[in-house]
This record gives C-alpha cells, structure tokens and sequence, in this order.
C-alpha cells in the first residue's frame, strides 16, 4: 500500500477519519514514485494500491497512475486504487491501471436513496452511479462491486429497498451498452455492512440499530435481490458489530470488560472464526455493564462525552451542527469550495 494523501474535504458524516486526519496534505509525485520503487524492491509483492480516503481527489492521479503503469507493467506489478466516489470515476486512469490484471469496479454509494445519502452528506446522486457504471461498461468492465450500509440514521425500510433498485439499475446500465461493445459475464456485487457510530462524528449522538432490526433488514433486502439477476449480496454479521459499536465510544468502565472477556479467551476477534460473542456479553455482564447504554442508545445535545477532553482538531460544536443538519436532510458543501468551519484552521490557518 502507497498512501498517496491523508485527510479528506468531502464530510461524509459516519466517517471517522474524514473529519481527525483533516487537513488534506498531498504527497508529491515524485515523492509517490521513489517510494513506490522502494517498495516493490524491497518486498517484491506484485501490486501496489494507490491509498487514500479518497483516491480520485488527488491532483496528480491520471499522471500518477500513468507513469506507475509505464514503469511496472513489464515487471507485472499491477497498480491499483481503492473504492472511488461515483462522482470522481476517471474511467480512464482506471483503464490504464488495468492493463496487469482487470480487477471489478468498486463504488461506494452506501445509501440506497437521495434521501439518505443527503443525510450521510455523500455528496452524490444516482445519476453520477449511472454515468459512472454504463462509462465503465462502455470501456470494457463487466464486474462492479457496490458498498453500502445498513442501520444509518433516519434508515426506513424504504431506503432499503433501495439498495436493490440501485443494483437493477447498475444491470439495466450493463446492457445499455451495445453487445459488441460490452465485456461478457456481468457480475455485481452488493455488499452491505452494519453502520457504526463514532467518536468524532456527527454521527457520535445517534444510536447503533437495534440488532432484531438489522437482521430483518438484511434478510429484506437479501430476498429483494434475488430477484435482480447476476446480483450477489454480502452482509456483515450484527454481532461483531454490536460490539465493535459498544468499544467505539466507550467509557472506561469497558476496561474491566475489556480485560474479563480476554481472561474468559476471547482472542483474534477480528477472524469470524474465532469471535465468541457469548463471552463477550458475559464478559460486560459480569462487569455490572449494560451493552445497549453504549450501542444503542441516542445520545442528547448536551451530553458530555468520555472523549471531551481529547481535541482531534474538529470542534464538537461543528460536529454537533452536522448532526442536526443530518436530522434536517441538509447537505454541507466539500471544504475545498469553502471553509465550513470545522475548527482545523485554529491549527492550520487555512486546510486546502
């Protein structure tokens, strides 16, 4: 992995490191290149990810990805990016990325209405996913992998529902295009994780989703899917995110929890496999700890945090307008088209 800038512009609301990583700092392209070099001689692994928040924002990528391209692709070393925005897709630096090993299309649109994606503050529309996709199919991908989340605030079944309509709209993209133009063997992948809260956040006062609602979303969703042909759905289990949202803004009370769920042997928790979520809930029983007050519950305005005392640059009054915002369906603009007032420039004296 190359990172190639830390800190992200866009504000997407559920996002941790978009808001404690800002300001936006670029590394220089040259810079990119020797470390790239580095790399691939020191470790001889074959592909290189070009990391970031958001990859498609860095100024110099259609340069960077080119000349990356140019010097690797004999040595079939395969450049790659991570997840883009629908509305920052450059079809062709991902064509020339591609030209090692064709790997899917992977867009993140993670609500599945306008609605929803206004209150995450995503900042895209259908349109930029159905410009994106059916550019993409013209130019000869054949498989898109799409990412959302289940459980986000203000989520009705509706804004479910949606996710599947997205994905019929993705397949009717596909054959839109010409058959002598498309690739074969359309494959979409639908992947749908349980949101979250976190500190730092707008969306640290909003309650996790209960887990009888998640599942029943789920399963709702995973039967409207089946009906969309060439669809496959991925979904991630609730209970390791029941009690990755207890740790998430926890108190330190949880150290007690913490340290009883190792005596009981919880280990290697992050491997489904290995992850016992009957320890754990006897772990924060035992503890004299109830989940549900960290999970679950929506938190007031004027509730004082156990992470008030630490500053991770953003101010809790910023975030605090977010979340109201949030409430109201209103969108904040990308920073880069003018301060927003999230309090780095107490720091910095300008972000962008």
């Amino acid at each position: 992995m190359l990172e190639i800038f830390r800190g992200c512009t866009r504000g997407c609301r559920f996002c941790q490191a978009g808001m404690i990583y800002r300001p936006v700092r670029e590394r220089s392209m040259d810079r990119l290149l020797e470390l790239a070099e580095k790399l691939v001689s020191a470790t001889g692994y074959d592909e290189i990810s070009l990391m970031s928040l958001s990859s498609g924002d860095y100024s110099c990528l259609p340069e960077l990805a080119r000349e990356m391209v140019r010097r690797y692709e004999e040595r079939r070393v395969k450049i790659s990016l991570p997840s883009q925005r629908i509305d920052t897709v450059l079809t062709d630096t991902l064509k020339e990325t591609q030209k090692v090993r064709k790997t899917a299309l992977t867009l993140a649109p993670e609500a599945g209405t306008q609605r929803l994606r206004d209150v995450v503050n995503k900042g895209v529309t259908e349109e930029d996913l159905v410009r994106s996709v059916t550019d993409a199919f013209e130019q000869g991908w054949s498989a898109v992998k799409l990412y959302f989340m289940i459980g986000l605030p203000t989520e009705t079944d509706e804004d479910v529902l949606g996710i599947a309509r997205l994905a019929e709209r993705v397949r009717a993209c596909y054959f839109s295009v010409p058959k002598e133009r498309r690739a074969p063997g359309l494959r979409i992948t639908v992947s749908a994780s349980v949101f979250v809260p976190k500190n730092f956040t707008p969306f640290q006062w909003a309650a996790q989703l209960k887990s009888e609602d998640v599942n029943r979303r789920q399963q709702m969703l995973r039967h409207a899917l089946s009906k969309v042909k060439g669809v496959e759905f991925k979904y991630h289990a609730m209970d390791l995110s029941y009690i990755e949202a207890v740790f998430a803004r926890g108190d330190r009370r949880l150290a007690d929890a913490l340290e009883r769920a190792f005596r009981l042997g919880c280990r290697f928790d992050g491997w489904s496999d290995q992850f016992r979520y009957d320890l754990w809930l006897k772990a924060l029983r035992e503890s004299g700890l109830d989940p549900d007050f960290y999970a679950t519950r929506e938190r007031p305005s004027n509730e004082v945090f156990p992470w008030d005392h630490l500053d991770a640059g953003v101010s809790k009054r910023f975030l605090l307008r977010e979340w109201e915002r949030a409430q109201r369906g209103e969108t904040t603009v990308d920073c880069r088209k003018g301060c927003v007032g999230c309090g780095m420039t107490r720091y910095e004296g300008a972000c962008r």
